[in-house]
């Protein structure tokens, strides 16, 4: 392959690279000590859900400010592939819970192309269907 090709398959691959990131909402988080600064990814539904992408424990929090706090998710769907993933409600803020996958590299490629990400949340027996839309 000659370099001219190279630096073209590059230059491409980086332009992907940028439009995938630049679906997600960026929000900007620092340390209490001030030294670091965290990006967390995020995206909001019609119903005021948030999903946020964080890159740095590898896993997806999810926030619904309701009444019901104990909430079970077991199954997510990145663009209509069904996985399986484990739920972890936070003790002091119960609004929020952490989703966690199995192969957390492979999915995180997977969610920051995905295009539609759905959510099989249940509260107790109850089941309901959360969408987020990525553009």
């Amino acid at each position: 392959m000659s370099i001219y090709m190279r630096v073209l398959l590059l230059l491409a691959c980086m332009a992907i690279g940028q439009f995938a990131y630049g679906k997600w909402d960026e929000e900007r988080d620092v340390t209490t000590n001030g030294k670091e600064e965290f990006i967390y990814y995020f995206k909001t539904n019609e119903q005021g859900q948030k999903l946020v992408l964080d890159k740095y424990a590898k896993r997806l929090i999810f926030i619904r400010p309701d009444r019901f706090h104990k909430r079970t998710i077991r199954q997510i769907k990145i663009d209509g592939v069904a996985l399986e993933v484990t739920s972890d409600p936070f003790s002091h803020y119960p609004e929020q819970t952490a989703i966690v996958f199995e192969n957390k590299d492979e999915v995180l490629k997977r969610l920051f192309l995905a295009k539609k990400v759905e959510f099989n949340v249940f509260y107790g027996r109850e089941g309901a269907v959360s969408a987020f839309q990525i553009r």
